[in-house]
């Protein structure tokens, strides 16, 4: 018993000493883990910490080799300094609490990266800003990581939290938020939110300018006393054409591009929508106005507006404003700040633009040839006629395949291969065809086989031409698509399109109404129509339409703007792999990467009261990557001065034109072509040929650089060395040791 005793306390013993060792080696396994943790977590996390030099208060919050971000957790505020010119952009203006001009809500909103506009159960609107709502209140919470910050900004009593993420990347500063993840507890929603107002403003005291993207790009020039007028607000590509609008007496041009900038004493800085631009608007605001800055920024649309006429024509007829659904459900709207080198005015943004849409949204960097004219020829319109007193809709011919290569042919021989052409129009039904799933030829205009002998001869004469179809538009049933296939709007019920009168701004009910092709079919459509085109050999196609219209679609299962654009751009990739070269006419930016021809080129903007300049923003980016040709020209009231601003902005001429006389149209839904007739233009059109011939190897060159000399004269310097002068005034004007002749132009290069 004794040596059993022993033997198991020895054993004892060695059990213990073992299990001891154990302990020691665990003890030894998690250390190294936490030690792993902890140097994980050091290079995760980002430890702010207080620089010299930087009030107090701030904090680094992010760096790369390019930018530092500091970050006021107090005041939920930031401000980005590049390292290589030394400049600071802000998220707010400096001491904006003591801000002399605003009052009110603006004391606080001047002092927000955010204000929300929100809708009750009865479609009120309310407004809120971050500052009054979350900062003050002390209902937000921050993170730094990834770069950057993460804000969650909580509205306690709407009942709203708003995440957002502020960071730096490479040389820009990008400003996101979370859309999806936007929390509504309650009836209340967030219908639209103001990202930024207040990033880069300048004061009262500053010099500089903002550009915005109204039609060819416009300046509007800081302290130029114009806080009276209506400030600058404009939806990105256009308003959402699925909503209802009573009349139309503004003709403007359209937002083209998702971008803004700022050109602050020496600080250049472009902002472009990075997600989520199909639901922005831009705005900008003089100093004066609400507060004492010049400011320029977005705002991010989830929900939208339309007016509704009830009981119309009865006595108790009744105007009311109906809501959209809300359309929030995408990742996230992000705007991404670049800044520039000092000085590097519009000139630079549209530089660094190009730059982004070559690198990350795949625009080609050179175009092919540009010619020096673009002849569009309308084919057949429908109209009514007669058979033994019995009426009905036939097409009329404007200009048949045969006239039409006559007629280019026989230029061809006095201007040689310097105009390319294209043709609306031309499909069966004219003017008011079907919707395109196949290439038809009207047999008004000499049918297929007439075609075919137009488009072989103009092959064979080395001429560019294009047939045009609008796969958007639904104009007459058939083809598996009718109205029913058109887009809703607010009210569930297809949204008619109508043209309206320019005297009025009234709907035209001389004209029938037209509706626009939900989204959903367009992939559809685009893909028979190419199927089509493959199968007859046609490789130079155009499209209009699907490059420069935007809208949802407000049935059960909506589509928004966000996704429509996603499916417009998904089409026109599609177009532009099967085709040899692919003509949009009218282009936004989202169609940029897609174009070899872009037609319908803005060369002016709107023009609004608030505006300074305009200037050759568009021409600048797309120009060189795409031939670009204006709008027709024969079709303004002045067009010598618009011949001048397409030599100004590097973009070729368009007239547009049809072979019948000018009485054709007579009694017809379409006498505003009465003045396109052939042989009223003829003349003119070789006289302006041969004024261009001049700038053969300018025209289709990218600019890279645009200036105004004074009032009157411009300089525009191309790729190539060569730089244009052009002169709108009525007498000769001498600048860099050249003679600009007036209401005329003249080149000057390095040759």
């Amino acid at each position: 018993m004794k040596i059993n005793n022993i033997k198991i306390g020895k054993l004892l013993i060695k059990g213990l000493v073992y299990l001891a060792m154990f302990g020691l080696f665990i003890g030894f396994v998690v250390f190294l883990n936490e030690t792993a943790n902890e140097e994980t977590n050091e290079e995760m996390t980002w430890k702010p910490e207080a620089v010299q030099g930087i009030p107090e208060g701030w904090e680094l919050a992010a760096e790369n080799q390019s930018l530092e971000l500091y970050f006021e957790p107090s005041l939920v505020q930031f401000r980005v300094k590049d390292k290589a010119t030394g400049t600071e952009w802000r998220s707010n203006p400096e001491n904006a609490a003591e801000d002399p001009v605003a009052f009110g809500q603006n004391k606080t909103r001047v002092q927000s990266l955010l204000e929300l506009s929100y809708v009750d159960n009865q479609s009120n609107f309310f407004t809120a800003n971050s500052f009054a709502e979350s900062v003050q209140a002390d209902t937000y919470t921050y993170e730094y990581r990834d770069n950057g910050v993460y804000v969650n900004l909580q509205f306690a009593k709407q009942g709203f939290e708003i995440p957002c993420f502020f960071g730096i990347q490479d040389d820009r500063f990008v400003a996101r938020i979370f859309s999806e993840q936007i929390q509504q507890h309650g009836s209340l929603q967030v219908a639209g939110i103001v990202f930024l107002p207040y990033f880069g403003s300048g004061s009262m005291e500053e010099e500089g300018y903002m550009l915005v993207p109204d039609g060819s790009g416009a300046l509007i020039h800081y302290n130029n006393q114009k806080q009276t007028y209506q400030p600058y607000s404009q939806k990105v590509y256009g308003r959402n054409l699925a909503l209802n609008m009573q009349s139309n007496l503004l003709i403007t041009q359209n937002a083209t591009m998702p971008v803004f900038g700022i050109q602050k004493g020496r600080g250049t800085l472009l902002a472009v929508i990075t997600e989520g631009e199909y639901q922005a608007e831009i705005k900008a605001e003089i100093a004066g106005r609400t507060t004492s800055h010049n400011t320029v920024y977005t705002n991010a649309l989830f929900i939208q507006s339309e007016n509704n006429t009830l009981l119309s024509g009865s006595d108790n007829e009744e105007s009311v404003v109906m809501l959209s659904q809300q359309h929030k459900q995408f990742p996230y709207y992000e705007v991404s700040y670049f800044f520039l080198a000092e000085n590097s005015g519009y000139n630079g943004m549209a530089s660094r633009y190009r730059r982004y849409l070559i690198e990350e949204k795949g625009m080609q960097q050179t175009a092919e040839e540009q010619k020096n004219m673009n002849l569009t020829f309308l084919g057949g319109v429908e109209v009514n006629k007669t058979f033994l007193g019995i009426p009905y809709r036939a097409v009329k011919k404007l200009t048949s395949f045969e006239e039409l290569k006559d007629t280019v042919l026989e230029l061809q021989q006095e201007a040689g291969n310097s105009f390319q052409v294209n043709m609306r129009y031309l499909e069966k039904g004219g003017s008011m065809s079907k919707m395109p799933t196949k290439l038809t030829y009207d047999g008004a205009l000499g049918g297929e086989k007439g075609y075919n002998r137009m488009a072989e001869a103009l092959k064979e004469a080395g001429i560019a031409f294009y047939p045009i179809y609008d796969t958007v538009t639904i104009r007459k049933s058939g083809n598996g698509y009718r109205d029913y296939q058109g887009v809703r709007n607010v009210s569930k019920s297809a949204s008619a399109q109508y043209d309206y009168m320019l005297t009025s701004g009234s709907r035209d009910s001389g004209m029938k109404p037209y509706y626009l092709v939900s989204p959903r079919y367009e992939e559809k459509i685009i893909a028979s129509l190419l199927e089509s085109a493959e199968k007859k050999h046609v490789e130079s196609l155009g499209l209009t339409g699907i490059s420069g219209m935007m809208y949802a679609d407000y049935r059960s299962e909506s589509i928004s703007d966000n996704e429509t654009g996603a499916c417009w751009e998904r089409s026109l990739e599609m177009a532009a792999g099967s085709t040899e070269s692919l003509l949009l006419q009218g282009a936004y930016a989202y169609a940029f990467p897609y174009a070899d021809v872009i037609t319908d080129v803005p060369v002016f903007s709107s023009q609004f009261d608030v505006e300074d300049e305009t200037v050759p923003f568009y021409e600048m980016v797309v120009g060189g990557s795409a031939a670009l040709y204006s709008i027709p020209i024969n079709e303004s009231g002045n067009m010598r001065e618009m011949l001048l601003k397409t030599v100004e902005y590097g973009v070729s001429p368009t007239f547009r034109l049809m072979t019948a006389q000018r009485d054709a149209l007579q009694d017809t839904d379409y006498q505003k072509y009465f003045s396109l007739c052939w042989a009223d233009w003829e003349q003119e059109i070789k006289d302006v040929l041969t004024e261009l011939k001049s700038l053969d190897d300018v025209l289709g060159q990218r600019i890279v650089s645009h200036e105004r000399l004074s009032a009157e004269v411009y300089a525009t310097t191309f790729e190539n060395g060569e730089t244009v002068y052009v002169n709108y005034g009525q007498e000769d004007a001498a600048v860099d040791q050249v003679t600009v002749p007036a209401c005329g132009f003249v080149r000057k290069g390095d040759k």
